[in-house]
């Protein structure tokens, strides 16, 4: 058997120095830093991964009992290669902005997008994409991103299993995803074709620095000559919109209806479900004015 990291949290805390000293989880007891996943053996309903931390530090998690850090897995990279853009389960948000990347990738912008509407330059540095997709948050700034672009995730279990998902498959609901007990998002790959799309990212907020109530990317691609858009915020998963060519904005409408039912648009304190529904349908409008096409 592998050599295992047992920590208190707090020389955790003080080794990683990741975490500010009010954030606090009372149930925590034991810290485990794997280098790789044979260390871990059968995982346990009370462990619970620890990548950036930014959003498990921010409330009660009385269910976890073990944190599994994973940064000394390795997973870290930002690779781009001839078939495209893979992203690490522990990469930094920040790197997406910061990394260099082919110039015809002009996807990109979709990606930094996400970053900027989601977090300050102080959490970038330490949240991750694949964290932010694990959350699957309705107004998640990646997940439609990641949708839009055709990205497939490949997902591992503690026992070394792997498989690959498309996308637009993973995120099932709100905070729901098909992710098993114990299985890790280990990274995103977006082909280099859909790098090349021109894309536009429109997000609306009832309050400067709260949860969108609507979000609409969408991407232009110039070799089959279509328009396709994703829709986030305003329903619980994020839906991929298509378009056969290039619409006119009369007839946003009927193509918005046709492959998101009404039911699916979220009703809360925030906002009706009818106004999230208009309000989409304003998003595209801007989205495919900014296209070039």
């Amino acid at each position: 058997m592998g050599e295992y990291t047992f920590l208190s949290l707090e020389t955790a805390m003080v080794e990683g120095a990741r975490y500010s000293a009010t954030m606090d989880l009372h149930s925590v007891d034991t810290y485990r830093r794997p280098k790789n996943l044979q260390e871990l053996g059968d995982w346990q309903p009370t462990w619970a991964w620890l990548a950036g931390g930014t959003w498990l530090f921010t409330e009660p998690q009385s269910q976890v009992q073990t944190l599994v850090d994973m940064q000394e897995l390795g997973w870290d990279e930002l690779t781009v290669t001839p078939t495209g853009l893979t992203i690490g389960a522990t990469c930094p948000m920040q790197r997406l902005i910061s990394d260099r990347v082919p110039e015809p990738w002009i996807a990109m912008q979709a990606l930094q997008r996400g970053v900027q509407e989601l977090a300050s330059f102080k959490v970038q540095t330490l949240a991750t994409v694949a964290g932010n997709l694990c959350l699957a948050l309705p107004a998640g700034t990646f997940a439609p991103v990641m949708v839009l672009l055709d990205a497939e995730y490949e997902l591992w279990t503690p026992a070394g299993a792997m498989r690959r998902v498309p996308a637009q498959q993973f995120q099932t609901g709100a905070r729901q995803t098909i992710l098993q007990p114990g299985e890790v998002l280990r990274s995103m790959h977006i082909p280099a074709q859909s790098m090349t799309w021109a894309t536009s990212y429109h997000r609306f907020c009832s309050a400067s620095a709260g949860l969108a109530i609507a979000l609409v990317t969408a991407a232009y691609d110039p070799v089959a000559q279509r328009v396709r858009f994703c829709i986030g915020a305003s329903v619980g998963r994020p839906y991929l919109v298509q378009a056969e060519g290039i619409p006119t904005t009369a007839q946003l409408a009927d193509l918005l209806d046709a492959q998101i039912p009404a039911s699916a648009y979220l009703d809360d304190t925030l906002a009706s479900a009818a106004y999230r529904r208009h309000l989409t349908q304003v998003l595209m409008a801007r989205s495919l004015s900014d296209l070039p096409c």
